[in-house]
């Protein structure tokens, strides 16, 4: 399994421990979930990690935490004096996605992929070395996502409980939602409907199109939509700054 399909790419970009660490230690947390709600996998959180950053508001890594586990989530770790450890890998996570994300490069090389995701990717070999240890059953393996799916839906359930990821009709807001619909792409399954009309509207040459083009152009909308908040945010200051001016004919 590689948890970060493009840190060859990236080479020293990404921390390759520390998001095994990270994984690890989100494991402690997901073994004390309810068993019954969804699974929240170290993709999961770094695509909630990701929209924080991305989106129109100030956030932080404990958002994610809250949201995802609850707001009593420490208990478990805390059981075991593993907090601090938690904290620290989460930070540093944090830390490595802002850094992805800094304006400046992408402005001045747009057509480069900057952001570091951690996407999980099962290969053929780990997935029987997983059935045959008893670790996963055959027909759970089956029902697993497609590879970029969870970290989506992460970034997307981060959008949905910001309520703040919203304009006015005109203002940006069509442009936000087909860059969220490249996003939702990524999580519908092979052989949807939906799936096959979105690639049929969205791309010239649909033939072609497979889920590593989807995850591709999710990963450059993701840093088109941190600079597009970026602009927003600038322009709603220069009108909050024209409104708070005096009249100068006065």
């Amino acid at each position: 399994m590689t948890d970060t399909p493009m840190a060859d790419e990236f080479g020293d970009s990404i921390d390759v421990e520390n998001a095994q660490r990270l994984g690890e230690l989100l494991a402690v947390l997901a073994g004390q979930a309810d068993p019954e709600a969804p699974a929240i996998t170290l993709d999961t959180l770094d695509g909630y990690l990701t929209a924080l950053r991305v989106g129109p508001s100030d956030a932080a890594p404990i958002q994610a935490m809250d949201a995802l586990f609850g707001e009593d989530w420490p208990a478990s770790l805390d059981e075991q004096d593993l907090t601090d450890a938690f904290m620290e890998a989460l930070h540093v996570r944090w830390n490595e996605i802002g850094d992805s994300l800094e304006p400046q490069p992408l402005l001045e090389a747009p057509e480069q992929m900057h952001l570091m995701p951690l996407i999980s990717e099962f290969d053929e070999e780990t997935k029987a070395e997983l059935v045959a240890q008893g670790a996963i059953s055959a027909e759970l393996l089956e029902r697993m996502p497609a590879p970029g799916a969870m970290w989506a839906q992460g970034f997307l359930q981060a959008v949905d409980d910001a309520n703040t990821w919203t304009l006015p009709d005109g203002d940006g807001a069509d442009d936000l939602a087909v860059m969220l619909q490249a996003i939702e792409a990524v999580t519908l399954a092979e052989d949807a409907t939906p799936r096959a009309e979105y690639i049929r509207q969205a791309y010239e040459d649909p033939e072609g199109i497979d889920q590593n083009a989807l995850i591709d152009d999710m990963l450059f909308t993701v840093q088109d939509l941190r600079l597009f908040w970026m602009q927003q945010r600038a322009l709603k200051d220069a009108i909050a700054g024209l409104t708070a001016a005096p009249d100068a004919t006065h």
